[in-house]
């Protein structure tokens, strides 16, 4: 594509992001262990705890229902999962996209984890996203506005998610 044909010519600024994008983020260790803790220093969107991992909807969403499921246990490598955490994290991930599916109807999903500073990770603890992704994600709008409207507040789509994740997140103890 040549230079003058960039429909995106001009930065796009997530305003509610650009602090944390130039590193004025809340004073503590780990953001992730914050919100597990309830520290109330830091915005916490958690809608599910167990033993092994929580659940948050992501402060700054690709789209609406982008939720990340954490380790409860602050872990930076994903090498140093224990089995059950490996699996359960995948487990719920799995039943997360279900839940999703059902309640925003996405046409796929991005699913994935940065580790380590130059892969992406802004954040140490390890965590999954789950985004789900649309058709029509790149529209009218977007190309003419040369931004992307998010449609669902964050409450709004905490709301729709709490009353349901019960019905799709299953929980049993674990063996060890």
């Amino acid at each position: 594509m040549a230079e003058d044909e960039n429909i995106f010519k001009d930065h796009l600024i997530a305003i509610g992001k650009l602090n944390y994008a130039r590193g004025k983020r809340p004073d503590v260790d780990c953001i992730m262990c914050a919100v597990r803790d309830d520290n109330p220093t830091v915005t916490s969107l958690k809608i599910y705890t167990e033993d092994l991992l929580f659940i948050c909807l992501n402060l700054y969403p690709y789209n609406p229902g982008h939720l990340m499921v954490i380790p409860m246990r602050h872990v930076e490598d994903f090498q140093d999962l224990t089995d059950d955490e490996r699996n359960r994290l995948f487990e719920v991930v799995i039943m997360c996209q279900n839940m999703l599916q059902e309640l925003f109807h996405p046409t796929g999903f991005n699913v994935g984890y940065n580790q380590g500073k130059y892969s992406g990770a802004s954040i140490k603890h390890i965590h999954v996203h789950v985004v789900p992704r649309y058709n029509s994600e790149l529209g009218f709008i977007d190309i003419v506005g040369k931004t992307k409207i998010i449609l669902e507040s964050i409450d709004d789509v905490k709301n729709k998610i709490l009353p349901k994740i019960s019905q799709f997140i299953k929980h049993e103890k674990t063996k060890s």
